[in-house]
């Protein structure tokens, strides 16, 4: 009898102190597919479920899955060794799992093929370790496919024939530091992954709730709802937060510089915007400064007219300097193209922060003889046109300050082509510039670190000359979080607050 009581009371000590962080996601969660993800709150679950062989910490590339890398330039190959892992269902992450999760891509044409445009194969040296290879190889190669790829079970996977038809919504299996419980409409449920090395002690798990609205987001984060929203904070909202801490005493908000560039696109298959002297009328036409204090209230650095944005620090050049307004120059720009008047379309989101955006940006081109008409679109709508390549102008943004690289598939011409009516790659603007071309064909070409970070300081003076794109903000990173239920919060640089630090660093209020 002695005995029950105590296990009795030990069961209720652990229930009693057993810690689930609550967060909010936004959209809908209907598949765990890693290679179907559609919706934010999709691409957040299937970053925790799977893991990829390398990472970023820190503004370094460091392993994840793997302990150790090499590149091997003579063969164009990147050596990987692996360190020793479980999947969730406890069997041991082999090479074999790896070299099938990237040739499994490439066999079924899986939507991540883009990032693997110089990939060649995957083969198995030994049980821990594995070779990839590639067209050519140089230094940026590190920033794609081994930080890409997520790593699946084979014992899994290679009985699913048609990957873009499996929901992955049963018994999802990964090796990320997060397992899958179960999912409802309302959220997903996973529990930390004991074998995991990043796994806290003093937390069981996560649940992540699907909102529709940022602002019930924002109030349940207020009454103690959630302890984390996974979005960026309204900056209207995260001033107010700031500068009234007695009325939101257990919400804090992290500023974390930016990586993600908002830019204006142009068609270049059409005319006046293969023009270059076109493409600087709407440069100098925009008041950069106003949108910064209108737009995101103050909370939004003017973007580089070389496009990079600061977080990129490694090949940042900031003597390039910040775009301008100067609007006697954007109308001399336009009596120079054949630009006859009409009216263009400037395809934008039915998010209100890019809507106030493309307000702002139609009035600073009617005020020197531009004229547009906004075509707002959901989302689905908006990447149907981007791919269709249905617009004059449009409203976008690019993600470079990690994977500065990434720059190569927004704007090379050969990522802009068309095939049965859709956009090869990301180049929606169909970008065809050869001096272009070449300086970004010169980054895959760099076999020292010293080569790349000169082959984007070209590219950015390249940039502020061709005007392929319009750079215009980099919008603060703004992340909120409350301590009414933990405390413990780490607020990294360049990594923000939901991070392993954090995880083994917060506790319960008890």
């Amino acid at each position: 009898m002695r005995r029950f009581w105590v296990l009795l009371f030990v069961s209720a000590f652990v229930l009693a102190f057993a810690a689930e962080l609550n967060v909010a996601v936004l959209g809908d969660v209907r598949s765990l597919n890693p290679f179907l993800v559609k919706s934010s709150a999709e691409r957040i679950v299937v970053g925790y479920l799977y893991e990829t062989l390398l990472t970023e910490r820190a503004g370094q590339i460091v392993g994840a899955l793997a302990e150790d890398f090499q590149v091997d330039f003579s063969n164009n190959s990147l050596i990987l060794k692996l360190k020793e892992r479980k999947f969730h269902d406890g069997s041991p992450v082999t090479a074999d799992d790896v070299v099938f999760s990237f040739n499994y891509i490439l066999q079924k044409r899986l939507p991540l093929g883009p990032i693997l445009a110089y990939f060649t194969g995957a083969e198995k040296m030994d049980e821990r370790t594995v070779r990839l290879k590639f067209r050519t190889m140089n230094v940026s190669m590190l920033s794609f496919a081994p930080m890409a790829i997520p790593i699946i079970p084979r014992s899994v996977w290679e009985k699913i024939d048609k990957p873009l038809e499996f929901p992955n919504t049963e018994k999802p299996i990964g090796s990320g530091v997060l397992a899958f419980e179960k999912l409802t409409p309302q959220s997903v449920v996973m529990k930390f992954f004991e074998d995991h090395p990043d796994a806290p002690k003093q937390l069981d798990g996560m649940v992540f709730h699907i909102v529709q609205d940022e602002t019930m987001g924002f109030l349940g984060l207020v009454k103690g709802d959630y302890d984390y929203l996974f979005w960026n904070l309204d900056p209207e909202l995260a001033k107010q937060v700031m500068d009234n801490p007695k009325k939101y005493p257990d919400v804090k908000v992290a500023l974390i510089e930016g990586g993600a560039v908002n830019v204006i696109l142009f068609n270049h298959r059409k005319t006046p915007m293969n023009d270059v002297n076109f493409r600087k009328a709407v440069l100098y036409a925009l008041n950069y400064q106003e949108l910064v204090e209108k737009v995101y209230s103050g909370l939004a650095d003017v973007a580089s007219l070389g496009l990079i944005p600061k977080r990129a620090k490694g090949v940042f050049d900031e003597t390039v300097g910040c775009v301008q307004q100067n609007v006697s120059m954007a109308k001399e720009f336009l009596k120079k193209c054949d630009y006859d008047g009409r009216k263009l379309t400037l395809l934008v989101s039915s998010d209100r922060k890019a809507m106030d955006m493309a307000e702002y940006i139609k009035l600073y081109l009617k005020n020197v003889g531009i004229q547009v008409e906004l075509d707002v679109q959901g989302p689905e709508g908006l990447t149907t046109k981007l791919k269709k390549a249905d617009f004059d102008l449009a409203l976008y943004s690019y993600s470079l300050g990690s994977h500065p690289e990434m720059v190569f598939y927004h704007l090379h011409s050969s990522r802009g082509e068309m095939k049965d009516g859709q956009v090869v790659g990301f180049n929606y603007g169909g970008v065809s510039i050869p001096e272009l071309d070449a300086a970004l064909e010169s980054i895959w070409m760099a076999f020292s670190e010293r080569d790349r970070v000169d082959a984007f300081m070209r590219l950015q003076r390249l940039f502020a000359e061709l005007v392929p794109v319009v750079p215009l903000l980099v919008p603060v990173d703004i992340e909120a979080y409350s301590t009414k239920n933990f405390t413990g919060w780490v607020v990294l640089p360049g990594e923000g607050v939901m991070n392993a630090e954090t995880f083994k660093s917060l506790k319960p209020v008890r």
